[in-house]
């Protein structure tokens, strides 16, 4: 991989100045609570309370991009005994509920405007608006980075040279190419000497968030063209570096004559195959989901690197994306596909004991949540709506026969169905504690995430990068925020005035209810019952 496979471009190609929304940031909350716990046990004389307090001065005031509160409630049937789920819901700036996103309301661009700006878009002169203009944005950074529309910071070889790296390194993964790149973007600048302007808030706030969505969807279309290569590497052996770059733009260009967007061209790289509807939308839904999680372990990452003012925009996301790889995050993905393939061994009996054992050793994966109440054993017990959101469309697209299974495909979720019906359906009673309520454990995020994946074919090794695609936006919402206010804690208070109050639109507590209903179905994989 010798120099003559890149060119330098100059920085005005690579971050060039935004302009209009862009200037602006969202308003930073002003709600404190560790500041005012301090005054007011300092106002009521209680010095040993105000010193312990003290030590948590630099607990961030608030944050004002998203809030996660229970909002709303519903009984499911577990064989036989009534379970109340309290479902977390979430909402982006107050703006966006997830009903919104489910109903087909708000899409992916919805959410990353409100996210980055903190208000609705307007509409321009003309009948354009302002998330048109930022739409336009990320497709023309997408495609002019693979030399379709010009050429990136890599010239217009860049397809070229990830098929060469494909070729040396198969089925190393798409993060690999990212990180892979992203550090040769780094050694590029050193050796032209250009200046690495970093991530910090002295920048103006148009430049640095242009910068930031430069790197991101040049790292989202080296992942997903070598998601894609890897998948015709694999069936077309002995392919060489231009056969590779030539199909795959030749991919692209299909893709673009339908009409799609660069998420959409995405969509198909992963799965290796042109996309249908159906396919996209389910993709889609689950894509928009993932813009922001909150707290978790990459979002804090991106704030922490923030707060260093890190160094190169490039750095900001691979430090988020190598947490969102690891262990405790993604790692549950990882764990369940790992956790089948052990199991498709085994009988079904022995399946049983395999779970029930993960369930009293705490090790089962994609189930429970070390931040909500996922667990218990009396007949209530919080609920993540996210998995029956991504899992509910593609239960759509089989019952309108817009997405077959094969033999194994089925075998496969039918084990992750006697999963969801030991752990939450039936519970699990602990020995010497048979008398109390079984322990029942809710589904998180990534059981649903990886039930549409294994539904849709997806190869293993790419079943990270949906998320990576979508949740880079919520690491930039993350650093906008965390310039204006310094805030590195895991978890960090919402600013009352997004918290929605509690809803009486049945569109999420329907839903999960619905999911819940199938899953408890002999086949629920398999076509609609008569």
């Amino acid at each position: 991989m010798g120099d003559s496979m890149v060119k330098l471009k100059s920085e005005s190609q690579t971050a060039d100045k935004g302009a209009g929304p862009f200037s602006e940031l969202p308003q930073a909350p002003k709600h404190n609570p560790t500041g005012e716990a301090i005054e007011r046990a300092k106002a009521i004389g209680e010095q040993k309370i105000m010193t312990a307090l003290s030590s948590f001065a630099t607990m961030p005031q608030s944050t004002s991009i998203i809030a996660n509160p229970v909002l709303h409630h519903t009984q499911v049937d577990c064989n036989g005994t009534q379970v109340t789920l309290d479902i977390r819901s979430f909402t982006i700036r107050g703006l966006v509920p997830e009903a919104d996103i489910v109903n087909g309301k708000a899409g992916p661009m919805d959410v990353i405007f409100v996210g980055l700006l903190g208000r609705e878009p307007r509409a321009l002169e003309g009948n354009s608006t302002e998330k048109e203009t930022l739409a336009s944005l990320i497709d023309q950074k997408f495609f002019t980075s693979l030399g379709v529309d010009g050429a990136g910071l890599f010239g217009p070889s860049l397809v070229l040279q990830i098929a060469n790296f494909v070729r040396e390194y198969p089925r190393s993964g798409p993060e690999i190419a990212i990180q892979y790149f992203s550090t040769l973007r780094k050694a590029l600048k050193i050796r032209e000497k250009q200046e690495d302007a970093g991530l910090n808030e002295e920048r103006d706030p148009a430049e640095l968030l242009t910068e930031m969505i430069t790197v991101h969807m040049e790292n989202v279309a080296i992942g997903a063209v070598a998601a894609y290569m890897n998948h015709i590497f694999d069936e077309g052996a002995g392919l060489g570096a231009q056969e590779l770059s030539d199909s795959a733009r030749r991919f692209i260009e299909e893709e673009r004559a339908r009409g799609r967007n660069a998420f959409q061209v995405c969509y198909s790289l992963i799965l290796g195959r042109h996309a249908n509807e159906s396919e996209c939308r389910i993709l889609e839904r689950m894509g928009t989901i993932q813009i922001h999680h909150g707290s978790a372990g990459s979002n804090m990452v991106a704030r922490y690197m923030a707060t260093l003012h890190t160094l190169s925009v490039s750095d900001f996301f691979t430090a988020s994306q190598m947490a969102m790889d690891g262990a405790r995050h993604f790692g549950a993905i990882h764990d369940m596909t790992a956790f089948v393939h052990q199991l498709e061994s085994k009988s079904v009996d022995e399946r049983r004991e395999t779970i029930r054992g993960k369930v009293l050793g705490g090790g089962l994966p994609t189930f429970g949540h070390p931040e909500i109440a996922a667990a218990g054993r009396g007949n209530t017990v919080q609920q993540d709506p996210r998995p029956a959101i991504y899992i509910d469309p593609l239960f759509t697209a089989i019952s309108e026969g817009q997405v077959t299974l094969s033999e194994r495909q089925r075998e496969r979720l039918g084990i992750a169905r006697q999963i969801y019906n030991i752990a939450f359906v039936e519970g699990v009673l602990k020995p010497q504690r048979e008398h109390e309520a079984p322990l029942r454990l809710t589904a998180n995020t990534d059981f649903g995430a990886w039930c549409v994946q294994e539904g849709l074919g997806i190869e293993e090794t790419n079943r990270t990068l949906l998320t990576y695609i979508f949740r880079g936006f919520g690491w930039m919402m993350d650093a906008r925020e965390q310039l204006q206010q310094k805030m590195i804690r895991p978890v960090i208070a919402p600013d009352p005035q997004i918290i929605p109050t509690a809803s009486d639109d049945p569109t999420i507590p329907h839903l999960v209810e619905r999911v819940h209903r199938r899953l408890t179905r002999e086949d629920p994989f398999g076509p609609d019952e008569a």
